[in-house]
């Protein structure tokens, strides 16, 4: 086992430009320099992974990959860091957040009974790093000794390229997608300035409407192209709805929690599924203060209640709730909770009364849930 420190000061000495001058020569191939610390990154026996300001992930070498129940470190680039780490516990997120946040590295010790790895002890360390280039260019890293425990196996490589593969295409088709529309669209409003007739630009107007919808919808599946390639994992449920509420604004509302160690398996998209719940809570739910996310055990399934102590919602727009076509994001917001909860065999339902509040009900069956160990 390689010791924490010599890890880290290897890291170190790469990343902060210490001894590589140009940010191509840090995460990319190009140049000699790039390709010995691209090595040695990739070479290392701890996990590592680094993410920019927007908690996007810049790189991530291949023990960060295995670690995550991934082979491919390749796809992590440009992924949201909360999607990517969501297999782990929560407190590595919040490193990296307190290291970009304060600038000031963050070393902790965290317990996490991994199942199929067994207990583990990370020794963990995340730092900033001050990118070189034009203007500063904020990031940080995170990296760790595992003891005891290894990486898991790799999946099948075949397996692995044909999802790669297919993610590379949804991409290249969608950016062509849009240069198009932003074609239309722009010769949409053109047209408008050559035109008198009132009813002529009435209809320009719907169609440069509607040209902006379909642009919309198609911005929207960016962010949900994984869902088709992306494999469930075990996932600890406190992390995934932390890093929910990371993600909103509570505007004074209390956000309480009361999950135990209980772990789910599901798609790693079900952050989403918590971020929908409370976000359409701070929405829509006028004068509520409290919002409260518990699990129980209805055995042999599991119970998770999302619920506010506002107004409630009326009875005939619960019949329509989950129906695509109601709500935000163009009506895909409920409507996609459950088709993400759908993946494992999970479902969702509104159990609220009018003036007791909003309270949603996920059931999530038998053997896709279980009673985590202490972390």
């Amino acid at each position: 086992m390689v010791p924490l420190g010599s890890s880290i000061d290897r890291a170190k000495i790469i990343f902060t430009g210490e001894t590589v001058k140009k940010r191509d020569e840090s995460f990319g191939e190009g140049g000699a320099a790039g390709g010995i610390w691209r090595n040695i990154l990739e070479a290392m026996p701890g996990p590592l992974i680094v993410i920019d300001s927007d908690m996007k992930v810049l790189y991530a070498n291949p023990a960060m990959a295995a670690f995550c129940n991934r082979d491919d470190p390749a796809g992590f680039s440009g992924r949201s860091a909360d999607e990517v780490l969501a297999p782990l516990p929560f407190e590595v997120q919040r490193a990296l957040s307190a290291a970009l946040r304060t600038g000031t590295q963050v070393s902790s010790r965290i317990a996490w009974d991994a199942r199929e790895k067994g207990p583990v002890l990370l020794e963990s360390i995340a730092f900033p790093v001050p990118l070189p280039g034009p203007g500063p260019l904020a990031a940080a890293a995170w990296t760790a000794t595992v003891v005891p425990g290894e990486a898991p196996d790799h999946e099948a490589i075949a397996t692995q390229a044909s999802r790669k593969k297919g993610k590379e295409l949804l991409s290249v088709v969608r950016h062509d997608i849009l240069n198009q529309l932003t074609i239309l669209i722009g010769f949409l409003q053109f047209s408008e300035d050559y035109i008198d007739d009132p009813q002529i630009q009435e209809f320009l107007l719907k169609e440069e409407a509607a040209g902006q919808v379909i642009q919309a919808l198609i911005e929207f599946t960016r962010d949900f192209q994984d869902l088709a390639v992306e494999d469930p994992c075990w996932m600890p449920l406190d992390s995934i709805v932390a890093s929910a509420k990371e993600r909103v604004d509570p505007k004074g509302v209390a956000i309480v929690t009361d999950l135990g160690t209980t772990e789910v398996y599901a798609s790693p998209l079900i952050r989403h599924v918590f971020l929908t719940l409370i976000k359409n809570a701070l929405d829509h739910a006028h004068g509520l203060t409290r919002i409260t996310i518990s699990a129980e055990r209805a055995e042999p399934d599991l119970v998770v209640a999302c619920e506010d102590d506002g107004p409630g919602i009326p009875e005939a727009e619960r019949k329509t709730l989950f129906n695509r076509g109601h709500g935000r994001n163009r009506g895909y917001s409920l409507w996609l909770a459950g088709e993400i909860l759908s993946i494992t065999g999970a479902t969702i339902r509104e159990a609220g009364r009018v003036g007791g509040g909003a309270r949603f009900e996920i059931l999530i069956p038998a053997g896709m849930w279980r009673a985590g160990g202490p972390r």
